[in-house]
């Protein structure tokens, strides 16, 4: 579904260039060429932005913030990052990396893979390719979902983690990267005292997930959106539900891995979970974090755990 809307996205913009040469070009070749150039550029401008408003935020609470050599680096790495999951990688390539649950997964521990917001399967690339040449089995969903519910993930997370499960014969290693953090909370609740005996994580690891919210859901639009803004009711009715006593969440070693640079989700308390281990990641940006030798060095001594 986001493969597809990605595509039309990119058509559209497309044409849209076109249309504009064809109108100024005859007015102007630098207008033209200006025209382009800022086209080309929009993406870099709303990371910038981005960064900017992250840095503004933690000077109003007076928190720390990331020196500006630091930002600018992890700007850089972000646009390069960016245009290679949105132009290329997740609208062409959701599945040049497909699952991989061997015959011989007895009694390896696998994981399930589960993207954020705007995004497919195809962002796990990397970590799917470092997974398969460790032998780890896994499954990388892609959710059904652009402006929806959370809730619509459920039963994709679901049949993943049985996957896993049948294949392995142990409990799935999830990991949940931004919005894919709390679709795994909301699935986790959803959960039996039975299923979570069969087929439940043991441990989950989030990464840059707005546990809290985050200030720049308001930017955005759509239902799950707004779902992740802070103090929405959605977020205070899932602490609500994962309070009660023996809930799924309760019997789950929480992960979480933060960056003093995400330029999405910030600052980093509110991805964070009470009781949780955090794992800092500084200087990585919310989309780049994924490519973090840190992040995949934590992935194999969860693995390394006992389940």
């Amino acid at each position: 579904m986001v493969a597809w809307w990605l595509r039309a996205l990119t058509a559209f913009n497309v044409l849209c260039v076109i249309a504009w040469c064809v109108w100024a070009w005859p007015r102007s070749p630098w207008l033209a060429v200006a025209g382009v150039a800022i086209a080309m550029l929009a993406g870099r401008i709303w990371l910038g932005v981005q960064f900017l408003i992250m840095r503004g935020l933690k000077q109003h609470m007076n928190l720390p913030r990331p020196g500006g050599a630091e930002v600018v680096r992890a700007w850089n790495a972000e646009t390069t990052e960016s245009a290679r999951q949105f132009a290329w990688q997740m609208p062409w390539a959701e599945w040049a990396e497909p699952d991989h649950l061997p015959a011989d997964a007895q009694g390896r521990q696998g994981v399930v893979l589960v993207h954020g917001w705007l995004c497919n399967r195809a962002i796990w690339t990397q970590m799917a390719q470092q997974l398969r040449a460790q032998g780890v089995p896994f499954v990388a969903v892609s959710l059904p979902m652009l402006f929806h519910r959370i809730e619509v993930a459920r039963p994709v997370v679901d049949e993943a983690a049985q996957r896993v499960r049948a294949a392995t014969g142990m409990a799935p290693l999830v990991i949940g990267h931004s919005m894919g953090g709390l679709v795994v909370r909301d699935w986790l609740r959803s959960l039996t005292r039975e299923q979570m005996d069969v087929y439940g994580p043991r441990q989950v690891l989030t990464i840059g997930t707005p546990h809290h919210g985050s200030p720049l859901a308001y930017c955005m639009t759509g239902t799950n959106v707004r779902q992740m803004r802070p103090q929405s009711e959605w977020l205070r009715q899932l602490e609500k539900d994962e309070a009660r006593h023996a809930s799924p969440f309760s019997r789950v070693r929480w992960h979480c891995a933060v960056s003093d640079c995400d330029n999405v989700v910030f600052p980093e308390a509110t991805c964070q979970l009470r009781g949780a281990t955090v794992h800092p990641l500084p200087g990585f940006a919310h989309v780049q974090m994924l490519r973090a030798p840190a992040l995949w060095a934590l992935v194999q001594r969860l693995l390394g755990a006992t389940g």
